[in-house]
């Protein structure tokens, strides 16, 4: 099986090509890049770039992944959305796969649970609970959205990162936290494709959770309640 997974739900967007045998995921090619302004001006000239340097054409790959949040709200478009017509077009199946899931296996394994965060503005995180040796990881608190200090309010020995946990690393100390704060990783296009071939070892033969996940609703929804 060959996949092409795509992340850009934050301001690291990426994109990793895998090959799959026996169930045995094995990285081809990856690529990533810092956005200032906007994905969708980026994310379909790094798909080509990705599929030249691995010699791959469109036609053969079997699954396209996309990273599908919480994370921006416009951003997790753009993948999803990139995926969607790249599926659409070659008749191929799209999986979703959560951004926290995937920075937790982009961390890697760790003596203490991972706990990804990222910033939601209004002095907010969204944050997970993962195992610490999982892989792909195991969930110990969904997704939730809230105060920083709530990552660390309970739960064994943890190492906090991501964006919201450089964000608000003193808010964190202030709740008590005295582990270390990583920073955010960058290849978690490739850790959901890690995800998506470690549950799904074959091809899907339809979508496979492919609907984002904003965990709460967009400034404009709730400018209309």
């Amino acid at each position: 099986m060959r996949l092409l997974a795509l992340d850009t739900s934050t301001r690291w967007g990426g994109a990793a090509l895998f090959e799959s045998n026996d169930g045995v995921p094995r990285l081809v090619a990856e690529i990533g890049l810092r956005v200032e302004d906007s994905h969708a001006a980026h994310a379909l000239s790094l798909v080509g770039a990705l599929l030249a340097a691995a010699g791959w054409s469109k036609t053969s790959l079997d699954t396209y992944v996309a990273v599908r949040g919480p994370g921006s709200f416009t951003g997790i478009r753009v993948a999803m959305g990139l995926a969607r017509g790249l599926g659409l077009a070659s008749d191929r199946p799209c999986v979703g796969v959560g951004t926290l899931d995937a920075m937790a296996e982009a961390w890697g394994r760790s003596e203490r649970e991972r706990v990804p965060l990222l910033d939601a503005g209004r002095g907010e995180v969204y944050g997970a609970r993962f195992d610490g040796e999982g892989s792909p990881p195991v969930v110990l608190r969904a997704v939730w959205v809230g105060d920083p200090g709530d990552a660390v309010a309970s739960g064994g020995p943890c190492v906090v990162f991501g964006g919201g946990a450089e964000s608000h690393a003193e808010r964190l100390r202030d709740a008590g936290y005295r582990g270390p704060i990583g920073r955010h990783p960058t290849g978690i296009a490739a850790g959901a494709a890690r995800i998506a071939c470690a549950r799904w070892p074959g091809t899907p033969s339809s979508d496979v959770d492919f609907e984002p996940l904003y965990v709460r609703p967009s400034d404009a929804e709730l400018k209309r309640v």
